[in-house]
């Protein structure tokens, strides 16, 4: 691994550079830098919502929210990852592997490193809003570039793609809400 090579990617992939998207496409070495990247946004998310535990005075629902957070950054990645790459070669025309679009979708997963502001009273939403609006634009591209699609194509398939992980992470937030309330209440919160 190229840590260079990684943070000029993630300057790059910010930025919004399609030529960007087009070289981690074809190019396998970026694989294991697409998920150091979405590790680190995950890793970055977790200790924000660790501390936005922290903050409200529950340490159970702080490590609750640790794990969750991290696990759930993962998993969102590979859902978002398939779910672009099957919708887009099955219905919109798109033309690429699972791996380039998973290449490019890690590296677009780079402006949610600003979650890691999430804690900060009054703003940490409106931060986290920004780092998703980021990444919607940042995702249009890759998946744009990793599947060959056009515009309109590229947005209807973010945009059921983005469905399909909304609808997943709202089943599993319910199941882990419930778990948050039970920790809740062993822990005393």
């Amino acid at each position: 691994m190229d840590f260079n090579r990684m943070m000029n990617g993630v300057m790059r992939a910010i930025r919004l550079d399609a030529s960007f998207y087009n070289e981690v496409e074809a190019d396998p070495s970026y694989q294991s830098d697409a998920l150091i990247v979405v590790l680190i946004v995950s890793a970055l998310g977790a200790i924000g919502a660790f501390l936005t535990g922290l903050i409200a005075g529950n340490i159970g629902s702080a490590f609750l929210g640790l794990v969750v957070s991290m696990v759930l950054g993962l998993v969102g990645y590979y859902i978002l990852s398939f779910a672009a790459h099957f919708v887009g070669t099955k219905f919109f025309n798109g033309q690429g592997s699972l791996g380039e679009v998973q290449r490019a979708l890690g590296f677009a997963y780079a402006p949610q490193m600003l979650n890691v502001f999430s804690f900060i009273p009054c703003v940490g939403g409106l931060i986290g809003l920004v780092a998703l609006i980021l990444m919607i634009a940042t995702g249009f591209i890759a998946i744009r570039e990793s599947l060959d699609q056009d515009n309109t194509n590229a947005a209807l398939t973010m945009i059921i793609a983005g469905i399909v992980l909304g609808v997943v992470s709202a089943v599993v937030g319910a199941i882990f809400g419930v778990g948050f309330a039970v920790t809740s209440s062993m822990f005393g919160g």
